[in-house]
């Protein structure tokens, strides 16, 4: 079975406090140990008159320079999905998982970025809900509003998803880490 991961808007936009960038560094660290076949990057795009503009005066995230990928993770991605919406699991992003997947959904999928409260609680519920298990790596996501946001997440996601498929490892390393991890989930 392939190991993909999906890095939910690792965006200069959303990591742009001292909590995000400490989740951040974990990332670029974790990707530096080339553990996954395939890496696929979402970015989130905002503009004016976006249902989240109208609905929650949000603005944020209307710039190319703030929807582009972190410099430092550019390296690591083989493919990027643009969405609109706080899931990542957009047609595009189902089609490129059976593509990657020799044409058919994988039994689980990686997942971790910014924000946990957002785009990655329903990125997961949706993996979740396509019969795909949903791998959150805890350690490695956050929130650009600080770990209140990240925290409540993690317990919606409890809820959402099981325990078991949230992992608060922050030493992944090697390949026997994620096997372990995958023996212990299945």
């Amino acid at each position: 079975m392939k190991k993909i991961i999906i890095l939910v808007d690792v965006q200069n936009g959303f990591v742009k406090t001292d909590y995000a960038e400490k989740s951040f560094a974990k990332i670029v660290d974790l990707l530096s140990h080339d553990l996954f076949d395939t890496v696929i990057a979402t970015k989130y795009w905002n503009e004016p008159g976006s249902i989240i503009s109208r609905f929650m005066d949000w603005y944020s995230l209307c710039t190319e320079e703030e929807q582009d990928l972190r410099p430092e993770i550019k390296k690591y991605v083989d493919h990027v999905v643009l969405k609109n919406t706080f899931s990542s699991m957009t047609a595009e992003m189902i089609e490129l998982l059976k593509e990657v997947n020799d044409g058919k959904l994988p039994e689980y999928v990686f997942v971790l970025g910014f924000d946990t409260e957002c785009c990655v609680l329903t990125t997961a519920t949706d993996l979740f809900e396509l019969g795909v298990r949903p791998i959150l790596l805890a350690e490695y996501s956050g929130s650009h509003d600080g770990p209140k946001y990240h925290n409540a997440g993690l317990v919606s996601l409890e809820h959402l998803i099981g325990p078991k498929f949230i992992i608060k490892d922050d030493d992944i390393v090697t390949q026997e880490d994620i096997e372990k991890i995958i023996r212990n989930i299945m």
